[in-house]
């Protein structure tokens, strides 16, 4: 029974003598943190908040076209980071096309941002859901990134002026979406 014990007493000290080490050898002197740079992303891009400019980005769209943030300005603009092997993406799809089929003409526009998927595969997802917003590709996820979409579905609405007015993470509903449309549209430029 002693011999049982004195085997548990030197587990013990060598798991406490092994798990200093460790600690010892993997700590992060204050010194080497503040050399170690920031990523730069993190450093140039605050983090998108509501009633703060959204970040500007110009995106290629599956049709080819080049599109800028910046040109909408005068519309109001959902801004949706998804991808097509999303579930929850693919679920608040129809109620994003039926509020662009019902406010698009008073000046609402949905930028569907695609994370990282090539543009054939998109294109058919989009025609196959009958989807007639436009998709952009961020193939290098530089936007996403940006924008701190870490979860899809991501959901921006900004409003005329560029001001991000509205964040969701995760998918929408219907009511979500037309409620906070129909509130921006409602406002004077």
């Amino acid at each position: 029974m002693t011999f049982s014990r004195h085997i548990w007493d030197l587990l013990l000290v060598a798991t406490l003598l092994f798990g200093s080490v460790f600690i010892w050898t993997t700590r992060i002197t204050p010194n080497a943190a503040a050399t170690t740079p920031a990523p730069q992303s993190a450093v140039a891009q605050p983090a998108p908040r509501i009633g703060h400019p959204a970040p500007e980005f110009a995106l290629t769209a599956v049709n080819g076209s080049q599109v800028a943030l910046s040109d909408l300005r005068g519309q109001v603009v959902l801004i949706n980071f998804w991808a097509t092997w999303c579930p929850p993406c693919r679920a608040e799809m129809p109620a994003i096309q039926q509020a662009y089929d019902r406010f698009r003409d008073q000046g609402f526009l949905v930028l569907a941002v695609n994370q990282q998927e090539d543009a054939a595969s998109v294109a058919k997802y989009m025609s196959e859901q009958r989807l007639t917003f436009p998709a952009l590709l961020d193939s290098d996820a530089r936007v996403s990134t940006d924008y701190q979409a870490r979860v899809l579905p991501s959901s921006f609405f900004v409003d005329r002026r560029g001001i991000i007015r509205a964040v969701y993470r995760g998918p929408m509903s219907r009511g979500m979406i037309e409620g906070a449309i129909e509130q921006l549209i409602a406002e004077t430029p």
